[in-house]
């Protein structure tokens, strides 16, 4: 099966739309019960936060209704195999330091299906570090040292690292004075005291900015500290933490295999009905029964609603009763992070342990190895911001993508690089998506992240773009999707039985 979604390029073949993935889904509609008979709950969305949530419910007895606007399951997380090479066209990296996701993989029995991203021993085993004055490679424990040196400063806000002031890095409740005075400032301002009182060398300086416009997908102005902070804390207030944890392991069988999986899981209970390739336009409660209506006209009510869309994506859908302010215009602001994420496959397997920082870039800022393709090619990943940022490129004109990145690229090795293949999914231009994971901006989290969590009536906002941990990440999606249907669960529990106080709750016996 393939999906309308992704690209491929080759130099003999071009540009060509669609890519295979086994997370499409055929028949694309199917039912338990008549459409008109009113469901327990609608789930909106099959990424990873939608997928648990209707397994979730499903096999506590829930009628549910999963409605997709896509072709397929994962919403920005999916794969695609192509000449036996998992290629992961969104989210990607997860490990067992994340809790929620980890407990899917080993739940599905994937938990022997770990592959490594960052291999030593290749040929060009180094990091590339580009500014517009200078060109140098470094060994990759340098790159550590000088990457982890740089974030640490910068995230050392309050003196001690965060170590006592946002100690828990799932806690919502820690410091709300400080976590309001840090939310004030973007990245772009805190890199500026730091320059002010010369905490940084040009060296670190450049490498931090780097990662920071890969993190974000922007423009450090446009970027807020809080979420660069809470990736410090999610790795565990360490130097080489978050790449540790975040951006070293993968699975092997590909997101779109445990996809299916927790698909396939929810279908068996005989509780699921879906329907793919299906947009949401409109929401409306009335007499206790929420409606969902479809851009081609076909309506559906439940008792409840679990939204799973993204963050940029909210303001799409018409409610009825009208959302509240302050998620007007959270769904306004939206999210910051407009990354490209660029597969390039090169001749030979030279490049395996390569990585590489530009700051600026031209169109990409970082990229690197992951891994041998199966004809004993390197498979690389690049990442560059918002193409209207001021580092950005489209994905439009793939000389223009090539460039950007043969420019990471040491400048004596350049003239002999051949690429073989370049595969993307512009999440940009994706209707569905209107960018990548989420990174907010300055003063976002403060005035909005509290209402984007809250219930609108009987519909249960469950976005990893406003979940707490691993916000923007897949197992932000996993927990605020398991979260969701909890919600539900309780909210449409009838109580029978006697009835017994346990620690201020009632507990129907």
């Amino acid at each position: 099966m393939a999906s309308k979604d992704g690209f491929t390029w080759t130099p003999s073949g071009g540009k060509r739309a669609g890519l295979p993935c086994i997370g499409v889904i055929s028949p694309s509609t199917h039912f338990v019960q008549p459409e008109d008979d009113p469901f327990d709950t609608i789930v909106i969305g099959t990424g990873y936060a939608g997928l648990v949530a209707s397994r979730d419910l499903t096999t506590q007895g829930k009628k549910t209704l999963v409605i997709e606007a896509r072709d397929r399951l994962g919403g920005r997380t999916w794969s695609s195999s192509i000449d036996g090479f998992n290629y992961e066209m969104g989210g990607t990296w997860i490990h067992w330091h994340m809790p929620h996701i980890y407990r899917e993989v080993s739940f599905y029995g994937l938990h022997n299906d770990w592959l490594v991203t960052q291999i030593p021993g290749g040929k060009e085993d180094y990091c590339t570090l580009t500014t517009d004055n200078d060109q140098r490679n470094m060994s990759h424990d340098d790159e550590a040292d000088i990457v982890g040196r740089a974030f640490e400063v910068f995230a050392n806000v309050d003196g001690d690292s965060l170590r006592h002031t946002w100690k828990y890095a799932f806690g919502t409740g820690q410091s709300p004075e400080l976590m309001a005075k840090w939310d004030r400032l973007s990245c772009q301002e805190r890199l500026d005291q730091l320059q002010a009182q010369d905490q940084l060398t040009p060296d670190e300086t450049s490498v931090l900015t780097a990662f920071l416009v890969q993190a974000g997908g922007n423009d450090l102005d446009r970027l807020g500290l809080l979420d660069a902070l809470r990736w410090w804390v999610l790795g565990s207030h360490s130097r080489t933490g978050l790449n540790d944890i975040a951006l070293h392991t993968r699975l092997g069988s590909g997101h779109s295999e445990l996809h299916r999986r927790i698909f396939h899981h929810a279908l068996s209970t005989g509780n699921l009905s879906y329907t793919f390739d299906t947009p949401v336009t409109r929401i409306e409660q009335k007499d206790g029964l929420v409606t969902v209506t479809a851009r081609d006209g076909h309506t559906w009510k439940a008792k409840a609603v679990v939204l799973t869309i993204p963050l940029n994506v909210l303001s799409s859908i018409e409610f009825s009763p009208p959302l509240s302010k302050n998620k007007q215009d959270a769904a306004r602001q939206g999210s910051m992070n407009f990354t490209n994420k660029v597969h390039i496959d090169m001749q030979g397997p030279d490049w395996v342990s390569w990585s590489s920082l530009a700051s600026p870039g031209k169109g990409t800022v970082a990229a690197f190895g992951d891994r041998l393709t199966p004809d004993n090619n390197t498979h690389l990943v690049a990442f560059g911001p918002d193409p209207s940022s001021s580092t950005g490129t489209t994905l439009e004109d793939m000389e223009v993508v090539r460039d950007s990145f043969v420019h990471l690229l040491p400048e004596n090795k350049r003239s002999g690089v051949q690429i073989n293949k370049i595969v993307s999914h512009d999440w940009n231009r994706d209707e569905f998506s209107k960018g990548a994971w989420c990174f907010l901006p300055p003063k976002f989290t403060t005035k909005y992240l509290t209402a984007l969590q809250q219930p609108h009536g009987n519909v249960l906002f469950a976005s990893g773009d406003w979940s707490d941990g691993w916000r923007g990440w897949i197992d932000g999606a996993v927990q605020i999707g398991m979260q969701a249907a909890q919600r539900v669960m309780e909210l449409q529990r009838k109580p029978s039985g006697d009835k017994k106080v346990v620690n201020g709750s009632n507990i129907y016996l």
